[in-house]
């Protein structure tokens, strides 16, 4: 029974490994998990509330004043009270300008958020692209491993019935050691992209992403509005609104503050009321109000403040041109560089790889007939190499042209 039990919880083992192989995630389940758990986006969603949650400052107003007068300000017997509340409250156009800022503001890190979920995307997809990539490279490592194998067996065959140099055989021997390298180094590539995309997700269950490098990616329509749609030109662009609001802002902190007031006292003794002598005690009290304004007596330092954000918005300005130029100048570059990208999957698929197949194939036929030797067959089995490895490359980096262009703009 205990072997039985045994067997069952290995067998479950393995099914479950088994499993979990083959739940490998694909390349939108990695970027959203990236989004969910990467700490630079959370950090850009928490700013997002702060930014939010400090909305309502633009009301902040100054505390009241509450104050006591009590003493011989009435008459020389008697004590009376006096108390006072006073309000000062900002001019309203500060205050509404204020609170446009404060909603540019929020504006401006929602998009700062966008910009950091984009960014965290174009890495997840060049890091996914990058794995896939060395995966491919490994299998076609992996292929011509297989046949250098074959051949150092039927070299070390030839060496021992005769028919084959010792030459032959250490060269055989030479080109597998040196693959064998080649698969060691792609190996620790894949693992290193692996800890990566780890990194960046926050997630070190994972092992590996489903997909495969030529599909990686599906066609791409090119146009040149969408890099206007890029959160960096249209994040400029906010600062350029929040910068000329600002120096709306500074302008009105010269109007006048507005003030009220309340008090409420006694007045001890007697008051002539209408030619008659009336004597009030502490138990009557006197009330009003007052209103008033406060100006600024010196205007100079208000005056610098908004000369300097005058020319802090023309400064955004000038940023905000800066930005498009160089977002606009990338998105051109990026689609030179799709379409060389192209150009040369296009020929390896069409000429190179076609040639590749068929030299291979001639090559190994020759060297069994006898007309090849082995340093003419190596020769021709690493020109085969080349070119597959080129073919992947120029894959490799047609799929990062058209991330690149997504990345551009903003991954809509």
């Amino acid at each position: 029974m205990k072997k039985f039990l045994i067997l069952l919880l290995l067998y479950s083992c393995f099914i479950f490994s088994a499993v979990a192989q083959q739940a490998a995630p694909t390349v939108n389940e990695v970027i959203a998990l990236a989004l969910e758990k990467n700490p630079a986006v959370q950090a850009a969603s928490l700013d997002v509330k702060t930014r939010s949650a400090l909305k309502r400052t633009a009301l902040d107003i100054p505390k009241t004043e509450v104050s006591l007068l009590y003493g011989q300000y009435n008459s020389v017997q008697k004590k009376d009270n006096n108390i006072t509340i006073s309000q000062s409250i900002p001019f309203p156009t500060l205050l509404g300008r204020q609170h446009t800022l404060n909603s540019m503001e929020v504006r401006h890190s929602e998009l700062q958020e966008t910009i950091t979920r984009n960014e965290t995307i174009f890495q997840v997809k060049q890091t996914v692209n990058q794995l896939l990539y060395f995966k491919a490279r490994e299998q076609a490592l992996l292929k011509q491993d297989s046949l250098l194998v074959h051949l150092v067996r039927i070299a070390d065959v030839q060496y021992r019935t005769g028919e084959g140099t010792l030459l032959g055989k250490t060269t055989a021997e030479t080109q597998l050691v040196e693959m064998k390298n080649q698969l060691h180094r792609n190996a620790a590539d894949i693992q290193t992209t692996i800890r990566h995309l780890q990194l960046l997700t926050q997630s070190p269950e994972i092992k590996d992403v489903t997909g495969v490098l030529e599909t990686f990616v599906t066609d791409f329509q090119i146009d040149s509005v969408d890099a206007l749609e890029n959160p960096n030109i249209i994040l400029a662009k906010q600062n350029v609104l929040i910068a000329d609001q600002q120096r709306k802002v500074e302008a009105a902190r010269m109007l006048p503050d507005l003030r009220f007031g309340y008090f409420n006292q006694t007045l001890i003794g007697f008051q002539n009321i209408e030619g008659q002598e009336i004597y009030y005690g502490s138990d009557k009290r006197f009330q009003g109000f007052q209103v008033g304004l406060s100006f600024p007596l010196w205007f100079a330092p208000h005056t610098s403040k908004v000369k300097a954000a005058n020319l802090a918005a023309q400064s955004a300005e000038k940023q905000a041109e800066a930005s498009q130029l160089h977002i606009t100048q990338q998105y051109s570059q990026a689609i030179q560089e799709l379409n060389k990208n192209k150009n040369s999957l296009t020929y390896l698929r069409s000429s190179a790889l076609i040639t590749a197949d068929l030299i291979s194939k001639q090559s190994r036929r020759s060297f069994e007939s006898g007309e090849l030797d082995y340093s003419t067959l190596l020769q021709n089995l690493r020109q085969v190499l080349s070119i597959r490895e080129q073919y992947l490359l120029a894959l490799y980096e047609y799929n990062n042209s058209i991330v690149t262009l997504q990345y551009l703009n903003g991954n809509k």
